[in-house]
């Protein structure tokens, strides 16, 4: 047993000898790092191109959610300010009545005074013909009766007065808010459109190029193209006021014309021109005429985006839509399937 011990020992050792060396021999190939390969500049411009479309595409639809808020924010704040034109026009009327009934009671209670000079005990004894004593006694009475009804119509509508002037502070202060609001609204999406700018202002004209490409380019249109097409007139008259203005034309928030316009603005003007009032909301628009899907769209029909929806375009016909796109794009003309925002839906307005 110890032979075999012995044995079994020394070769243990030779074992972990030559494990040790072959361990040592390998470290340093081991050791030595990869070199990693060194970016091609194409592929860095490649990566920054892609990179900045990304944020820009971010940015930009942010300041379109923020635009429609705008947009919706900017008519609650006309409704509140046409309500408290009228609600001013009833104070007005409301004090006049007020003014009026006081007089009133200014008049009654001097006729009042002047019929209760004497005691109508004293008025008895030193009247010598009856017949006017109670004549005076009835006037006297009539006269407490008017005062007492005026009066109390003077104090009812002195309350309601005061119950609207407390209103008008109300809607008054209201106002106020939604103006701090509109205010903060507005600063908040030029810091979106200032961090986008900053970004395209980054890139080469080639690069600034590929991304308006990558957003849809622009392309022409001629009223030809509705040759054949059946088209209501008043849809036909808005879709050549929209395409008039994409030349002259500027992404304007909260603006529908004449030559500044927001997505909805532009919808809003075109179909103003006849005579078709729309609200100034691509939301509130949204909830107009009828819906119609993708392969039914005839000119005229309004195209919406994104979900919840804050873009909305114009069909023209043959495959194009006429849209505000954004504050870096203008007013363009492009074809439906080159616009890569996700489709929110159709309505037609007329027809």
């Amino acid at each position: 047993m110890g032979a075999r011990q012995g044995v079994r020992s020394a070769v243990a050792v030779v074992a972990a000898t030559l494990v040790l060396f072959s361990a040592q021999a390998a470290t340093p190939t081991q050791a030595t790092p990869t070199p990693s390969p060194t970016p091609s500049p194409t592929s860095t411009t490649a990566a920054k191109l892609a990179d900045a479309k990304k944020q820009v595409q971010a940015l930009e639809e942010q300041t379109s959610k923020i635009g429609e808020d705008y947009d919706e924010a900017v008519q609650r704040l006309a409704v509140s300010k046409d309500r408290l034109r009228v609600l001013q026009g009833d104070i007005s009327a409301q004090r006049k009545k007020v003014d009026e009934l006081g007089e009133q009671v200014r008049a009654i209670a001097l006729i009042q005074f002047r019929n209760r000079e004497v005691d109508p005990a004293v008025q008895i004894f030193t009247s010598g013909d009856p017949n006017t004593l109670l004549d005076r006694l009835s006037t006297a009475d009539k006269v407490d009766q008017d005062m007492n009804a005026t009066l109390a119509e003077h104090q009812a509508e002195q309350a309601n007065l005061a119950d609207m002037q407390r209103t008008e502070a109300a809607e008054a202060d209201a106002l106020a808010d939604q103006e701090r609001e509109l205010a903060d609204l507005k600063k908040e999406m030029q810091d979106k459109v200032d961090q986008a700018q900053a970004l395209v202002l980054q890139l080469t004209n080639q690069q600034v190029e590929e991304l308006q490409q990558a957003e849809g380019g622009s392309t022409g249109w001629s009223l030809n193209e509705l040759d054949g097409v059946t088209a209501n007139a008043k849809a036909l008259g808005a879709i050549k006021y929209a395409v008039s203005k994409v030349k002259g034309g500027q992404y304007v928030w909260g603006a529908s014309g004449p030559n500044g316009f927001d997505c909805s603005g532009l919808m809003l003007a075109a179909y103003r021109s006849v005579g078709i009032s729309l609200p100034h909301s691509s939301r509130a628009q949204a909830g107009l005429g009828r819906a119609v899907s993708r392969s039914e769209l005839r000119p005229g029909d309004l195209i919406f985006w994104y979900h919840p929806i804050h873009h909305v375009g114009m069909y023209i016909g043959n495959g194009k839509i006429v849209h505000a796109r954004n504050t870096r794009s203008d007013l363009v003309i492009q074809t439906l399937s080159s616009y890569p925002a996700p489709w929110a839906g159709a309505r037609r307005i007329v027809g």
